[in-house]
């Protein structure tokens, strides 16, 4: 019984697609009759979203998060597969229908302990997600400030470009900029988030106690 936890890299490509978008779309290529020459700035949204102070933040806080659900998580497994091997002991001296109505009461269990796992990885994933956005938020504000100083009129993610002249790199007068504006980013416990009737978190609400997970498959033994 082996749970796969808290891999932040499918969250942090949904955000960066998301800023590479607004980044890449922050202005025009195509001259028109009445508008500006285009003067293409290039930023590694990449670099920013991995090494700024607020990012680095971000994950240092996320990877403490994961690292507890880890220990907790693996604990729970430890104890449910001694469970497991205990039961799978006693088949041969309960009568069958005890030993039915305590096989399904290790299912109910195994799959309650699923959806809070599930749970756990979907609150802290709102969480990153919320504190990255704010970020991201902040990088496009820099850009336009640094590309408005520099007559700069578009500006485009690096990974979106194969070749361009080092030059048009505004990567290190953003990443300035932005470490002084937003050197740390608020991080929501993901422990405070309850879910609504829709299923989505809503933040800074404590889950209410005794509150039954949702409904889940039971694993087959």
């Amino acid at each position: 019984m082996k749970t796969k936890l808290f891999s932040h890299r499918a969250a942090a490509a949904v955000l960066l697609t998301g800023l590479v978008l607004l980044l890449g779309t922050s202005g025009s290529f195509a001259q028109t009759e009445r508008g500006p020459a285009p003067v293409l700035g290039i930023v590694d949204t990449e670099l920013l979203l991995r090494d700024s102070l607020a990012a680095k933040g971000v994950l240092l806080e996320r990877d403490k998060y994961a690292t507890t659900y880890q220990n907790q998580v693996k604990e729970m497994e430890d104890k449910l597969r001694i469970e497991d091997q205990e039961l799978a002991q006693q088949r041969s001296v309960l009568a069958p229908d005890v030993f039915q109505e305590r096989a399904q009461a290790f299912q109910q269990k195994l799959a309650t302990f699923q959806t809070q796992v599930k749970d756990k990885q979907e609150r802290l994933d709102y969480s990153f997600q919320r504190s990255m956005e704010q970020v991201g938020q902040t990088i496009m504000l820099v850009a336009q400030e640094v590309s408005k100083e520099r007559g700069i009129n578009a500006v485009m993610a690096r990974n979106q470009l194969m070749i361009f002249d080092p030059g048009m790199d505004i990567t290190k007068p953003v990443m300035d900029k932005l470490n002084q504006r937003l050197a740390t980013v608020a991080f929501q416990n993901p422990d405070t988030l309850q879910r609504g009737a829709d299923g989505a978190a809503i933040p800074g609400v404590p889950a209410p106690a005794g509150a039954k997970p949702a409904a889940a498959t039971p694993a087959k033994k």
